[in-house]
C-alpha cells in the first residue's frame, strides 16, 4: 500500500476499483481511507473533506463509488448532483445514515442512493458491503433496517415518512434552494424552467410540509436540518 498526492493505491490491483470518501475532516477521511485498504479489494481509496475536492476527484478519477459522511451530504449533496449529472450515471454512491434526520433520509432515499450504511459495522464489514455495492448490489446496513425500507429494484424508502405526501425530486430542487435564500428568479435560471413552474412547487411544497410562507420554510428546513442556519 502506497500513498500518492493522498490517494490511497494499493500497485498491481488491476481488478479492484476506485473509491472517493467524502468527510467532514481530513482526519475522518483518511482514516477510512487507510482501514478499508487494509482489507484490500480496492484499487484506490481517495479522501474529500469539501464539494469542491469531491468534485474534482470524481472528474479526475471517475470512481466507481462516492461514500459520503453525513455532513457532506447536507452540504454537498445537490451540489455534487448538479455539476455531475452525466458522470453520475456511471457511478454509485453510498452514505452514512446513522445521524442523518428522517427529512434528510428522505431526501437522499429520492436520489441514485446504491448503499446506506452504518458506522457501526465493523470496518471488515463494511469494505464487504461497499465491494458489493460497486458490483451493483444494493446494500442497507442491518443497524438502519429499522429506518429504512428496500423497495427492491434499487429503491429505498425511510420508514417513518413512508405515511406522508411525497415531494417530488424536482419540488426538493426548488425546497432546497428556497430554503437557501434564492429568489423564484434564480431558482427557475438554475432549474432551467419557468418562473410560474417555481411558484407552483413553492406553494405545493408549503402544503406538503404545513409552512406558512417563506420563512417558515426556511425554519422548517433548518430544524430538520436540511440546511445548515
Amino acid at each position: 500500500m502506497q500513498v500518492r498526492s493522498e490517494n490511497f493505491s494499493t500497485e498491481g490491483n488491476s481488478e479492484g476499483f476506485d473509491v472517493v470518501i467524502a468527510d467532514s475532516t481530513r482526519l475522518n477521511a483518511e482514516s477510512i481511507a487507510w482501514c478499508l485498504m487494509s482489507y484490500g479489494g480496492f484499487r484506490s481509496v481517495s479522501p474529500a473533506t469539501t464539494c469542491s475536492e469531491l468534485i474534482s476527484a470524481v472528474r479526475s478519477l471517475r470512481p466507481a463509488l462516492i461514500v459520503l459522511s453525513e455532513r457532506v451530504v447536507v452540504k454537498c449533496f445537490r451540489e455534487l448532483f448538479a455539476e455531475l449529472a452525466v458522470k453520475l450515471g456511471e457511478v454509485r454512491i453510498a452514505v452514512f445514515a446513522d445521524e442523518l434526520t428522517d427529512r434528510q433520509l428522505d431526501l437522499v432515499t429520492h436520489n441514485r442512493i446504491a448503499g446506506l450504511l452504518s458506522r457501526r459495522e465493523s470496518m471488515r464489514r463494511l469494505s464487504e458491503q461497499l465491494s458489493q455495492i460497486a458490483a451493483g448490489q444494493p446494500i442497507v446496513s442491518d443497524y438502519l433496517s429499522n429506518r429504512i425500507e428496500h423497495l427492491g429494484g434499487g429503491q429505498f424508502r425511510c420508514t417513518s415518512c413512508a405515511h406522508m405526501e411525497k415531494l417530488t425530486e424536482r419540488q426538493w430542487d426548488v425546497l432546497l434552494r428556497i430554503a437557501e435564500g434564492r429568489r423564484v428568479s434564480e431558482v427557475a435560471e438554475s432549474l432551467q424552467i419557468s418562473e410560474k413552474a417555481v411558484e407552483s412547487h413553492k406553494y405545493r411544497i408549503m402544503r406538503v410540509v404545513g409552512a406558512a410562507d417563506r420563512l417558515d420554510l426556511c425554519r422548517w428546513a433548518i430544524r430538520e436540518g436540511l440546511i445548515e442556519a
